[in-house]
């Protein structure tokens, strides 16, 4: 898009002898790119009916909703295995990306990549350099996107599950439970206050076990929990297993301190989506890990 608003631009520059109205005409255009090239002075069109016309002697402006077949990329952009995808370009954000190297670090396929990217371009978050096999992929507004991702994200997406035990300190108590998990083979990582107070602490020390499970591994919940001496309770627990359906939350998971952890991005969405001090907490996680 960015590429087509240059071109038309310089061709408006050129003196013609008669009124030259320069349209870009797509199947969608997202609200970003309407506004790029209303402020470039550039016309549009899209099967959704909107319009943007400028002349000398008419101006026409209309704007409508995006093409249902739009919406419905919005909708699961930020879900399955399309979220995979947008969590490799965040975690390495100035890397230069051929397709198919995307789709081996997000383990996806390269139909999915390719829908990911034409999203990010609509958007005017990525853009496309050269053509056929050579081209590769720069997200060059990364904030943009993960401010739009941490907007959709919430933790309603994950079942919890709550449990207790009684310990002298919490250090103990995460000890056990991830020597647990780790015997029993469970994949698992840390996150919100128990994870991030593990790569940027801010304020006072966790209390509170938080662990993302996969759903799988909700058949055993009472292994894990005799293992690690947990009991079941309704409140007052001291863990909380989060159990997701989506590959993404565990994908980029690392080692801190012997521990699991979620990556600094999934930290930052489940942070932003905490309503116990989340959002003062990924604030600090954002300027000392991420950057941007």
């Amino acid at each position: 898009m960015q590429q087509a608003i240059w071109q038309l631009a310089d061709l408006r520059r050129v003196q013609q002898d008669a009124v030259d109205v320069p349209l870009v005409a797509a199947p969608a255009i997202s609200e970003a790119g309407r506004e790029l090239l209303r402020r470039h002075k550039l016309g549009y069109w899209d099967t959704g009916g909107s319009v943007y016309i400028d002349l000398p002697w008419a101006f026409y402006w209309i704007d409508r909703p995006a093409p249902a077949g739009q919406q419905r990329v919005l909708r699961s952009v930020y879900r399955g295995s399309a979220a995979q995808v947008l969590h490799a370009l965040l975690l390495d954000p100035r890397r230069r990306w051929h397709v198919s190297e995307l789709a081996s670090r997000a383990q996806v396929s390269l139909s999915t990549v390719h829908q990911v990217c034409t999203f990010l371009e609509e958007q005017l978050w990525m853009d496309k350099e050269g053509k056929g096999p050579r081209s590769v992929r720069v997200l060059h507004q990364p904030g943009a996107l993960l401010d739009a991702w941490a907007s959709a994200h919430s933790l309603a997406e994950y079942e919890a599950r709550r449990f207790h035990r009684w310990a002298r300190q919490f250090d103990e108590l995460l000890r056990s439970l991830t020597d647990a998990l780790a015997d029993l083979g469970v994949e698992h990582a840390l996150t919100l206050g128990s994870g991030a107070q593990l790569v940027a602490p801010y304020g006072t020390g966790a209390e509170h076990g938080w662990v993302l499970l996969p759903a799988s591994a909700a058949s055993r919940l009472d292994e894990i929990a005799r293992a690690a001496e947990l009991q079941r309770v309704d409140e007052g627990e001291t863990v909380s297993f989060l159990l997701t359906r989506d590959r993404s939350p565990l994908l980029f998971r690392r080692q801190v301190q012997d521990y699991w952890v979620a990556s600094d991005v999934q930290l930052y969405l489940d942070l932003w989506a905490w309503p116990q001090r989340g959002k003062e907490q990924a604030r600090h996680l954002r300027a000392e890990r991420l950057g941007y």
